[in-house]
């Protein structure tokens, strides 16, 4: 284009602009992409600007359109006139075409609409042949395996809908990685908290054996909400059951080190999320360091549940268990009989606390046990 000259242009739909009339299929509808922008590619084209520009043009259309769902949307739109049109630039000296118009809402009897296709069918967001819709569900998977899932990268997608039916089909073949990130997707692209519990995260998560990972993922999440709504304690919910699967997994079973390394992995973790670890994960990583040899590292650990504030009055009993797993009989010994004397009359009152002296007697019991064993250790 000569400078000074004004650039020119004409209105064109979307399938205008790639060619292919409204009845076109998906895959006429991909070729006849392909086709044009082979076609205006800047090295191809006399003018790169106007080249640059159409090519531009034609990805928008073919965002728009290679989508099942916005394609019909925009099919019902352009049957009623009220379509959006792109400005197609022309070359210096190309003639602009006669105006079609599009706009048809009244047909003869018996005509076929050109945007009602009988011969297609809907299927979890996908367009699919009519015949293989008859054929029944597992033909209706093959197919939109073979069509829309299969040689696609997830990375690439942003529509809902295949996402979710790609993280279906990556679960059954095993492909963990592909099936974790299709979800995480999910997620990334703001789906509603209704879709989001739809999902399945905590099970995916077990299932792959990235525990912290899906904590991370679903603490996200319920940043995402105030506290004290449903959505946020669905979340807190969730997260404390996924790291309670990885303390059974990984830091109650296993070689004594890696127990206990993966029971500081777990505490750290929960600092850097700023969640206080429970008397649970205490317990469990008290126990892991004591297996592991790691005797002052597991007696820190006693002192940071002894010196919290007991909320709970079941809390004493659970106190003197801790104590005598961590070899602090004589300590465990005192606090129970601080318990059955009355000086913490809340852990006695069998309305807060069940069988109380029922408990204290299976902690006499374990005190028992863990001295005989002491004594035969010692020997």
């Amino acid at each position: 284009m000569s400078p000074g000259t004004v650039a020119r242009s004409e209105a064109r739909d979307y399938y205008e602009v790639l060619g292919v009339e409204p009845s076109a299929s998906s895959e006429a509808l991909r070729a006849a992409f392909r086709a044009a922008v082979l076609r205006h590619h800047p090295d191809r084209a006399p003018s790169s600007e106007i080249a640059t520009r159409r090519t531009s043009i034609l990805n928008r259309a073919w965002a728009e359109l290679r989508d099942p769902v916005r394609r019909l949307h925009y099919d019902h739109a352009l049957e009623g006139g009220r379509a959006e049109t792109l400005d197609w630039p022309l070359d210096e000296g190309e003639a602009a075409r006669a105006t079609r118009h599009r706009r048809r809402t009244r047909f003869e009897p018996g005509e076929a609409s050109p945007w009602h296709q009988p011969q297609w069918r809907s299927v979890a967001g996908f367009r699919i042949p009519a015949d293989i819709f008859l054929a029944g569900p597992a033909a209706q998977h093959r197919w939109i395996v073979e069509h829309h899932i299969a040689g696609e990268d997830w990375r690439t997608h942003s529509e809902r809908y295949w996402l979710r039916y790609a993280a279906a089909h990556y679960a059954e073949r095993g492909q963990v990685d592909d099936w974790l990130g299709t979800l995480e997707r999910i997620v990334e692209l703001g789906a509603p908290w209704a879709e989001i519990v739809d999902l399945g995260l905590r099970e995916a998560y077990l299932a792959g054996g990235e525990e912290l990972r899906g904590a991370m993922v679903i603490a996200g999440i319920g940043e995402r909400y105030d506290p004290d709504t449903p959505q946020r304690r669905w979340a807190d919910r969730e997260l404390r059951v996924l790291l309670g699967e990885y303390r059974d997994a990984h830091v109650r079973r296993g070689p004594a080190e890696r127990r206990a390394e993966n029971a500081e992995l777990l505490l750290n973790f929960l600092e850097s999320m700023d969640v206080e670890p429970s008397f649970t994960d205490y317990r469990s990583a008290i126990v892991a360091h004591r297996r592991a040899g790691h005797e002052g590292r597991a007696a820190e650990l006693v002192e940071r549940v002894v010196d919290a504030p007991v909320i709970d009055p079941g809390r004493w009993f659970s106190l003197v268990q801790v104590l005598t797993e961590a070899g602090q009989l004589d300590r465990a010994s005192a606090l129970l009989a601080e318990i059955a004397r009355g000086e913490h009359p809340e852990a006695l009152n069998p309305r807060r606390v069940a069988g109380p002296w029922r408990r204290i007697a299976a902690a006499r019991n374990r005190l028992g046990r863990a001295r005989r064993r002491e004594d035969r250790a010692r020997r």
